[in-house]
């Protein structure tokens, strides 16, 4: 069962091999492309069957912070460990929060996004800064590769 967390998981899980990596864009429709392609970069090789989970809820966590903040920069922090990928998407509206709900029905284009993460990720969460008064939020959702899924998907190096 998939939850969510106030809770940012701490990145030492991870160990000390562990790869951290930054991304700021815009506030701008192409932000989800762009926040794609840049996971597809970081886990393609390492964790290839984390792909398609992982830029479907990228997209939906982009496009959110993209639709109901005026954020004028959207901060996305990937950290990547030997079984596990860690994605925070930074905007600086505490408020609103992203709430899971029933979803809509599927003739909807919009309301399904959280659920799709809670049926893609792992864990899923909002993490909150600046104390009591928040300033800003991050949702995360975090990928875990299993022994049945490493491989799956694997793109081919051998190719000419």
């Amino acid at each position: 069962m998939h939850r969510a967390s106030a809770l940012t998981p701490s990145a030492p899980f991870f160990g000390r091999h562990a790869e951290r990596y930054r991304l700021s864009t815009p506030h701008t429709p192409r932000a989800p492309k762009i926040a794609r392609d840049f996971l597809v970069t970081l886990i393609g090789v390492q964790h290839p069957s984390l792909i398609e989970p992982g830029t479907l809820c990228m997209s939906e966590v982009v496009t959110n912070a993209i639709r109901h903040t005026r954020s004028p920069r959207i901060a996305i922090d990937v950290s990547i460990g030997d079984e596990r990928v860690l994605v925070r998407v930074h905007d600086n509206r505490p408020c609103p929060l992203p709430a899971s709900r029933k979803p809509p029905h599927e003739e909807f284009e919009h309301g399904r996004g959280l659920a799709l993460i809670e049926a893609h990720a792992a864990r899923w969460g909002i993490t909150f800064f600046g104390g009591l008064s928040p300033r800003s939020k991050a949702v995360w959702f975090e990928l875990h590769e299993t022994a049945e899924t490493r491989g799956a998907g694997a793109i081919r190096t051998d190719l000419p």
